[in-house]
């Protein structure tokens, strides 16, 4: 069993802390279906939040257009104590951003932008939310 095949199997797990873990080391893998379909289920984890903190941080950590695509449908369609949880990792990567270069605050909000048209709505919506959200914050 490779690397790949444990961490879907872990992402399955009864115990929390092994689909946390998944959760963080998945992020790797996004941008191919199957994986993605397990990261959108560790973001919204009804189990324990722990694991949404896992995938969220992971997925911004990596910051590209298809972890941003997953990160912006979960923010739409979280539950309210999930989408807390979500706002935690997106005030992160907020932060991180304030103390970067204009050139690496425009490259964030292209790559949103970028989802607006995105086949899946849940996608467009949350990543217009997110773009409204950060504006002003990104703006200064």
């Amino acid at each position: 069993m490779d690397v790949y095949e444990r961490l879907l199997l872990l992402a399955r797990s009864d115990v929390w802390s092994d689909r946390a873990r998944a959760g963080g080391e998945l992020s790797a893998f996004v941008g191919h279906d199957p994986v993605d379909a397990v990261m959108q289920a560790l973001l919204l984890d009804p189990g324990d939040t722990a694991v949404t903190d896992a995938a969220a941080e992971a997925l911004l950590r990596r910051g590209d257009a298809a972890a941003w695509r997953l990160f912006a449908r979960a923010w739409h369609v979280a539950e309210p104590e999930t989408a807390d949880h979500l706002s935690g990792a997106l005030s992160a990567v907020l932060f991180e951003l304030t103390r970067s270069t204009l050139q690496d605050r425009a490259r964030f909000q292209a790559v949103l932008q970028g989802l607006l048209t995105d086949a899946d709505s849940a996608v467009g919506v949350g990543a217009q939310d997110l773009l409204d959200r950060t504006a002003k914050t990104l703006s200064g």
